[in-house]
């Protein structure tokens, strides 16, 4: 059985997010740009990356990796088009974090990290 967020485009996820009455984009935003900048981190995953929440705070200089993983392979397609000044930092992750073998790919992430 697909992912229900397999089908829904990244327009009308964002679209809905940021409007006034949700907001959530705009709060998501705020936090990882905080979370990006208050630690001294190399390596970051974000999931539920969509189209990109919060690569725009990416700085190549202080990352060496950033993970993005989403279910949908479209929005992770679009985070690479927005954002090609991540090119060989930015790691794009294809996978539904209710499938049981993302276990075994999130180790593999892991152990990149450390």
């Amino acid at each position: 059985m697909k992912n229900p967020w397999e089908e829904i485009s990244l327009t009308d996820y964002e679209n809905h997010m940021s409007l006034d009455s949700v907001y959530q984009l705009q709060t998501m935003n705020e936090m990882m740009k905080e979370q990006l900048n208050e630690y001294k981190i190399k390596t970051v995953i974000i999931l539920g990356v969509a189209g990109g929440n919060g690569l725009e705070h990416i700085d190549k200089d202080k990352f060496e990796t950033v993970f993005g993983v989403d279910v949908n392979q479209k929005y992770l397609d679009e985070c690479i088009n927005r954002y090609p000044e991540l090119s060989g930092v930015f790691k794009a992750i294809c996978a539904d974090l209710l499938n049981d073998d993302l276990q075994f790919r999130t180790q593999i992430c892991l152990s990149q990290i450390f």
